[in-house]
């Protein structure tokens, strides 16, 4: 979303441009530059010496420094031309000084970067929380495919999430196709976007993306990119059932039909984002199978396809923690993942918990992020308590962990 500012006076309007025009990043300061500098709210080392054209190295060195951490009102001593040396590299990076009404994303879209990539480089432990007059420094970004359309990434692991956004102006709707399959978008503020599941047994190598947009007066626009499914290094683990589970494992026709009614409930599409910010473990203890792990059960072959979540092993009875705001879509008992409770997070992300021994909730209800919903146990195809916990983003399994460590959208 583009930001527009008025200004009652041409004089005004110079001003504004004067002071909030971003800067690029030069090998050294200019020799006019002040002596010290305060430190305020918001500020960070690698956009105070982005604004005064030197480097993070430079001001620790100046300034004792041995973290990156800044104190508000704390005085720095800046750089002359002598300090920082002609041969230093140019950096590519730029400043940006908040504005009223200015969000992240905002901030994002203008620079043809990436919400993430701002979030990273200005160390913000809260993308959702910035001030007018912080200063932020803008990235160059390999996931800008080109002006209003970025895939972020654009070379993804199987069993990832990727993130696909369309800014464009006056844009009445978009769909999507990739590798042949239909890619749902949803409109926010200005924008699009939607993620996508990268199987954990995709094919490698580069699939089409083709995105039609319909503009508010009715035309037509057709984009195509690709994105690039790289290779995972999954871990291959042997599995001893006992002879009461072997009993599960061997009825193909139970665990297909069980797998295609859960497929059928997370391909449904809810257009509202029902979450905010990260998502949060159901619980925290020992990882004992990681997503996408390939699994020899008995002795057996190894399977070609990896496992569906993540596992973590815990007591029985260990409460079990919503990880994001969402929908209750189905909680009950299942022969293969025993007792599961399934959550619609919107616009087709999903997450699913399996063999709780108790389930405490119920379909339709909204539950909160850390909302107490079941408890582990080990019910259905399971070998001892643990939580498996499961993902899917556009009806495919990918890793949830990623969910925990990265922002979407």
């Amino acid at each position: 979303m583009r930001l527009f500012h008025r200004a009652a006076a041409l004089v005004a309007l110079c001003a504004i441009a004067l002071c909030f025009a971003p800067h690029r990043a030069n090998a050294a300061p200019p020799a006019d530059a002040p002596s010290s500098y305060t430190v305020q709210s918001g500020d960070t080392l690698f956009a105070i010496a982005t604004r005064y054209h030197t480097t993070v190295a430079i001001l620790k060195e100046l300034n004792g420094l041995t973290s990156d951490n800044l104190q508000i009102g704390q005085n720095l001593v800046l750089p002359t031309a002598a300090d920082s040396p002609a041969a230093a590299p140019a950096a590519s990076t730029l400043a940006y000084i908040v504005q009223p009404g200015d969000s992240l994303y905002r901030v994002a879209v203008r620079y043809g970067t990436t919400l993430r990539a701002l979030a990273d480089l200005n160390d913000l432990p809260n993308p959702d929380l910035i001030s007018v007059g912080q200063a932020l420094a803008i990235p160059s970004s390999a996931a800008v495919v080109k002006p209003g359309l970025v895939i972020d990434p654009p070379a993804a692991r199987q069993g990832s999430t990727v993130e696909i956004e369309v800014a464009r102006a006056d844009l009445a709707a978009v769909s999507g196709k990739f590798s042949g399959n239909t890619i749902h978008f949803t409109s926010a503020g200005g924008y699009w976007y939607a993620q996508i599941g990268i199987s954990r047994c995709a094919r490698l190598g580069a699939f089409p993306l083709t995105l039609s947009e319909t503009g508010a007066a009715g035309q037509a626009i057709t984009e195509t990119a690709t994105i690039t499914v790289t290779a995972t290094g999954f871990p291959v683990d042997a599995i001893t059932l006992p002879p009461s589970k072997v009993t599960i494992l061997n009825d193909g026709a139970l665990i297909n039909r069980e797998a295609q009614q859960l497929s059928v409930l997370v391909n449904q599409y809810t257009p509202t984002r029902l979450w905010n910010g990260v998502f949060r473990q159901p619980v925290y203890g020992p990882i004992t199978e990681y997503f996408g792990t390939r699994r020899s059960y008995n002795g057996g072959p190894v399977g070609a396809c990896g496992h569906e979540g993540m596992d973590i092993g815990l007591p029985q009875g260990t409460p079990v923690y919503a990880p994001a705001r969402g929908r209750v879509v189905f909680a009950g008992l299942t022969q293969v993942r025993g007792n599961m409770t399934v959550i619609d997070h919107g616009v087709g992300v999903y997450s699913a918990l399996f063999h709780q021994v108790e389930i405490l909730v119920k379909v339709g209800q909204m539950v909160e992020p850390g909302m107490l919903i079941g408890k582990v146990g080990t019910t259905g195809l399971s070998t001892g308590p643990h939580l498996h916990w499961s993902m899917w983003a556009d009806g495919e399994y990918v890793d949830p962990l990623e969910w925990t460590r990265r922002l979407f959208p």
